[in-house]
């Protein structure tokens, strides 16, 4: 697989932008011994001069940049502290100290819950054994009394230590260690299983204070940075209570966001006598759906990514214009039916039906767009750029959930414009007349496969949620995608 030259790459700004790179299984630490290899040493300058150091973790390993979490106490006053790995503090000693960048949204004025991102640039600055951390299942609560590890910086009991903790209470946010820590250890994590549960913050009297890894990762998200493959999933031994309300939104293997269509009715295809109806969108008809999901946003360049690393499956067309840096939030085109069926079943998901995709995109309310009634316009999806002169992935596809006004009563981005979306369903003109009025599956055959939504290039007509379209399966074309749908039980 071909990649772009990294030294044509240029750098987007990190403020509030999402930069997702495929991690390998490497990157990641497994076992006591390898955690100390995502534990940093922060050394910082206050304001009047005055160092102080804490202690941060890895939660994320790119080939030119390392990502840290630590307490936002630790660098306050520092936009640039010093970041001292451990493999480089105990075997290479380097002459210079590396700088770090904190990231903005650092939230330095709170040492109970305040957190900060530093980051340091260079390969030549990372060392080959530096690891990232796995944070639990967000499904994971911490309830009082489980003995967890803290790694961190005692002072003068060495540089690195691993200390034994209890995690005495836990009230919202917030977990109090039984006895505390020194102040050094302020950044670093808190481990169960060899799983971040938790990060340390600060002390109080004879307790350490520290909060829980949901409200870590609660504010990655918030600053946008995205994490691939460092969450645990959840335990696959449990199992759901057909009577417990299904989650609103979940992530699925392969770390996109996908949302809940609950179960019900609603009507699929376009009434009769509507001005320039398509034939084969009639008759309207009450269809019945199961619970069902689906992904929040088309399938990004980012999630293609790990699946042709991880598969090796050949490129698709157009794959040498992408620029990882500044394609990772696009939609993946150049995909036939085969390669999108083949992504969604890697990653235990399925192609929604073309039933399940109209409710999406329809809603309940028989919405003529996703948003509702306006016409398309700029600020409700990506439409209408009809001239193929041009760089695909640089000037014709966005960026996925750009579009908030355009998003559907589900919460899906992007239903409309940017990417046609493959669906399940063989074509058949006349379906809508003869399938079943309850979870229609579509044809058992055909010539072509359904694809949805209108792309980047057509007229606002095809954005319609009740359009459709058709194309060979094998066809590979600059306005194709697609995204998964899962059942919800």
């Amino acid at each position: 697989m071909t990649l772009p030259n990294p030294q044509n790459v240029l750098l987007a700004p990190l403020a509030f932008v999402a930069i997702a790179l495929w991690v390998p299984a490497s990157s990641f630490a497994q076992g006591i011994e390898e955690l100390k290899h995502g534990v940093v040493k922060i050394t910082a300058t206050a304001v009047g001069g005055n160092r102080q150091i804490g202690t941060g973790f890895v939660v994320r390993v790119e080939p030119n940049a390392v990502y840290m979490v630590t307490a936002g106490h630790v660098i306050a006053g520092d936009s640039q502290p010093e970041v001292t790995f451990f493999s480089k503090n105990i075997f290479v000693r380097q002459p210079d100290p590396i700088r770090g960048s904190v990231l903005p949204g650092a939230q330095v004025d709170d040492d109970l819950r305040g957190l900060a991102v530093v980051v340091v640039r260079g390969s030549e600055n990372i060392p080959d054994d530096v690891r990232a951390l796995v944070f639990e299942s967000s499904a994971t609560l911490m309830s009082g009394g489980e003995e967890a590890l803290v790694i961190g910086h005692p002072g003068g009991g060495g540089d690195w230590a691993i200390v034994k903790r209890a995690i005495s209470n836990r009230v919202v946010h917030d977990l109090t260690l039984d006895p505390g820590v020194a102040p050094r250890f302020s950044g670093g994590p808190i481990i169960l299983n060899e799983k971040v549960v938790g990060v340390v913050m600060s002390n109080r009297g004879e307790f350490g204070l520290g909060m829980t890894h949901h409200s870590v990762l609660n504010y990655l998200e918030g600053i946008g940075l995205k994490l691939v493959g460092a969450i645990s999933p959840p335990d696959k031994k449990k199992t759901l209570d057909p009577q417990q309300p299904l989650p609103q939104i979940k992530t699925g293997k392969d770390g996109a966001p996908m949302v809940l269509v609950p179960a019900g009715e609603f009507r699929m295809g376009a009434p009769e006598g509507v001005k320039d109806i398509d034939l084969n969108e009639i008759p309207e008809h009450k269809v019945y759906l199961k619970d069902f999901y689906i992904d929040q946003y088309e399938l990004t360049v980012e999630h293609y990514l790990q699946f042709l690393l991880r598969t090796k499956k050949k490129d698709p067309p157009w794959w040498d214009e992408v620029v990882i840096q500044r394609d990772v939030w696009k939609p993946v085109v150049g995909v036939n039916w085969q390669d999108a069926h083949d992504y969604c079943e890697w990653a235990g998901k399925r192609l929604p039906t073309e039933a399940e995709w109209e409710k999406v995109a329809r809603g309940v309310d028989k919405r003529i767009y996703p948003w509702g009634e306006d016409t398309p316009n700029s600020s409700t999806a990506n439409f209408g750029n009809n001239i193929h002169v041009g760089p695909l992935y640089a000037e014709k596809l966005e960026n996925v959930g750009q579009y908030e006004r355009g998003k559907s009563p589900y919460g899906a981005y992007d239903m409309a414009g940017n990417v046609w979306e493959w669906v399940q369903d063989w074509y058949d003109e006349n379906y809508y007349r003869i399938g079943p009025r309850e979870s229609p599956p579509g044809p058992p055959s055909g010539e072509s496969k359904v694809v949805r939504g209108g792309s980047w290039f057509t007229n606002s007509w095809s954005l319609r949620s009740t359009f459709r379209f058709h194309l060979p399966p094998l066809a590979h074309n600059m306005f194709n995608g697609f995204r998964c749908a899962q059942d919800a039980r």
